[in-house]
């Protein structure tokens, strides 16, 4: 009997203290519902951007440490592209706005630029 007693004033405590740190939580927030919410998204956004990043970055690195390996710097070419494409496409999938971080980083990567030519004369 004394262990009922003992879970049920576990469970009783457990609900005021959750009660009361919701309350707390309301009068002592520093912004809105909505604000949080906004950006508790763009944190999110931004953290699986960066796994994304990690991720392809691991691959590339693992392209290239093949390519060293073997002697052959076209090595896994179609690999390579494959992860360039899925990287790209990942970005877009994160539904990143137009003017949000890494929304320039997926369409430069998807359409690159070729490299610059050194100016003539030097």
């Amino acid at each position: 009997m004394g262990a009922i007693k003992r879970w049920f004033a576990f469970g009783v405590g457990s609900v005021a203290g959750f009660v009361s740190g919701v309350v707390g939580a309301m009068f002592t927030a520093p912004a809105s519902g909505a604000e949080t919410r906004r950006r508790i998204e763009a944190e999110i956004a931004r953290v699986k951007l960066a796994g994304i990043e990690a991720k392809a970055a691991a691959q590339q690195h693992l392209i290239e440490k093949y390519r060293a390996g073997v002697g052959d710097p076209t090595a896994l070419h179609d690999e390579a592209e494959r992860v360039r494409i899925e990287r790209a496409e990942a970005v877009r999938a994160i539904g990143l706005g137009l003017n949000a971080p890494g929304a320039l980083a997926a369409h430069n990567l998807l359409n690159p630029e070729p490299p610059a030519e050194p100016p003539a004369g030097s």
